[in-house]
């Protein structure tokens, strides 16, 4: 690791292609001229529609066949590690690999000023709206987001200006570091939203969580700036040890900027920007919930931080539109509106189902269907706070664990049980099922003015664009 830069190679290929940040990457490669090529186990929109658009043709599954004849680079994303029979066959000729993370520090880190954008909770969105704020400010900035911004046609780009956004995952960077991917982004700003316990395949506990964060905070220089959510303690208390100059964030009012007269409607919201307890302008977002109000002031103030005058930055924020698949609007049909949404966390699905009970007329319902993917989520550890964020919705429909082959029993989440346990908080649930009978079972029974939040960091096997497909037919 360091700050060194490294030629831009002619031809690379991407094993992992399919995932969110290394689709963008790929795109990016490809339109800087390189020659792209990239596999994986399989490949889901929104990732699947970026490559077709770029004419990168991903493909699946992994097999040495996939390799092309040397490139110059191969590009290895951080769940394939050996014992895949694709990566096995480039070890074993030798061939240059690297990282996503060490691609990102060596070709675009340098000369440039990267904003990086860290937390458990908010990542993508953040980012999505520190690149819009200070695009539209200006600035031509570069960027490479984990999503796919509303506002961009891909989740990265090449700009002409000095700044680098980029969203700074704490998971682990490949299989041969074992570090978080931020630690290659060198941040002269950070921004540090909540931190909370993730990630349970590599990380032991939050104490460990904590001090992965720790190193993001030292490594911002002293003429650095950091950004964080003074209503998140560990956030708070790490900030406190940082070196540089910090700017706090949230909704109490000796916040640096915090917000006032918060209101959903029409499917986002209106709050008042302060500025050191001063209104600074009244605003309108395209997200609702008061987790997407803070992360739009620690956007605020990091492109505040970067020079883009607080007034320019608000002029900007109406026009943002949210990154695919967070509370995505898929479609209606029957007066039914079905949503999508990356959460991949049981705090997630708490706050995306809060922040969804303001779209539910009166009269109708809030169901939540949720594939339990992610490292932490298919965990037995994660049943009470899943079951506590579930019981927000009217109505829960819970699919099957993913690779449930990956645990025991008893560490396993045990979705019947879930299930039940909601049912006895008077919930109505059922699972686990599959994403072909919860559209069977959701069809029977939805009803003009129920919304509908499906939930997963994967693709759930197309269940919202099935069930909107449905629910016209």
């Amino acid at each position: 690791m360091g700050r060194w830069p490294a030629p831009w190679p002619t031809s690379v290929h991407l094993i992992g292609v399919g995932g969110v940040a290394m689709s963008s990457l790929a795109v990016l490669l490809a339109r800087r001229g390189v020659s792209v090529t990239g596999s994986d186990r399989d490949v889901y929109p929104p990732a699947s529609e970026l490559l077709a658009r770029a004419g990168i043709e991903p493909r699946t599954p992994y097999s040495p066949s996939n390799l092309p004849s040397r490139p110059d680079l191969v590009i290895v994303g951080n769940a394939v590690s050996p014992g895949n029979e694709e990566l096995d066959a480039v070890l074993e000729r030798d061939w240059p690999l690297a990282s996503m993370a060490e691609v990102v520090e060596r070709l675009l880190v340098p000369g440039r000023r990267p904003l990086v954008v860290a937390g458990t909770h908010g990542k993508t969105t953040t980012a999505s709206l520190l690149a819009w704020l200070l695009h539209d400010g200006g600035r031509d900035p570069s960027f490479l987001v984990g999503g796919l911004p509303g506002n961009f046609d891909c989740g990265s780009r090449l700009g002409g200006g000095p700044d680098l956004v980029l969203e700074g995952d704490e998971y682990d960077t490949a299989f041969f570091d074992k570090g978080p991917k931020f630690l290659h982004y060198w941040p002269r700003i950070a921004v540090l939203g909540t931190v909370e316990f993730d990630h349970a395949d590599i990380y032991r506990d939050a104490d460990e969580v904590t001090r992965a964060f720790s190193w993001l905070v030292r490594l911002v220089p002293r003429d650095g700036t950091l950004v964080y959510d003074a209503d998140d303690a560990a956030a708070a208390r790490l900030a406190a040890a940082a070196r540089c100059r910090r700017i706090a964030v949230g909704l109490a009012a000796d916040a640096d900027l915090s917000l006032a007269d918060r209101e959903d409607r029409s499917g986002g919201q209106r709050f008042t920007v302060l500025a050191g307890g001063k209104p600074a302008g009244a605003v309108r977002l395209a997200l609702p919930g008061v987790h997407n109000a803070k992360n739009a002031l620690a956007a605020l103030a990091a492109a505040r931080a970067a020079g883009l005058p607080l007034e320019r930055a608000l002029a900007s924020l109406p026009r943002f539109r949210p990154p695919r698949r967070r509370m995505e609007r898929v479609g209606e049909g029957r007066g039914v509106v079905v949503y999508d949404d990356f959460a991949h966390h049981p705090t997630a699905v708490r706050l995306t189902l809060e922040a969804a009970r303001s779209l539910v007329p009166a009269g109708g319902r809030l169901v939540a269907c949720l594939e339990p993917r992610s490292n932490t989520m298919v965990r037995a550890i994660v049943r009470a706070p899943l079951e506590d964020a579930l019981s927000r919705a009217d109505r829960v429909v819970l699919g099957p664990v993913d690779r449930p082959e990956r645990f025991a029993p008893e560490e396993r989440l045990d979705v019947a049980s879930l299930a039940a346990g909601l049912r006895s908080r008077g919930v109505p649930a059922d699972g686990p099922l599959p994403p072909e009978r919860i559209a069977d079972l959701l069809l029977g029974e939805l009803a003009p003015g129920d919304r509908v939040v499906v939930m997963s960091n994967g693709g759930f096997g197309g269940l919202a664009r099935r069930l909107v497909e449905r629910l016209r037919g």
